[in-house]
């Protein structure tokens, strides 16, 4: 799994996290900063960083598994995508529009 995906389960699960745990992701993920600036920042070494963020990516990952929040909303975002190019209802679009600045 990527940063990008690891910080979109972030936005959504983040709070289920330690606060260390959700520290060094964001650091990682939507600072872009290395292991070894992270292990600097934290005062533990690269290797415990690494440990430490692979194992909150996966907690992110298993609570997605589980509840699929993130990719409800992707296929929301889809449908609601096709509903604006194809309809030609005006009203109709605008909803949509609505429904993806929600998610």
């Amino acid at each position: 799994m990527d940063r990008i995906e690891i910080s979109a389960l972030l936005d959504i699960y983040g709070s289920l996290l330690n606060e260390r745990q959700r520290s060094m992701l964001e650091l990682y993920c939507d600072e872009d900063l290395s292991l070894s600036e992270i292990s600097e920042n934290v005062g533990i070494t690269r290797q415990g960083v690494r440990d430490a963020i692979a194992r909150a990516a996966n907690n992110l990952t298993e609570i997605e598994e589980k509840l699929g929040i993130a990719e409800k909303s992707r296929i929301i975002a889809l449908l609601a995508e096709d509903i604006i190019k194809t309809s030609s209802e005006k009203s109709v679009r605008e909803f949509a529009d609505k429904i993806l600045k929600i998610i």
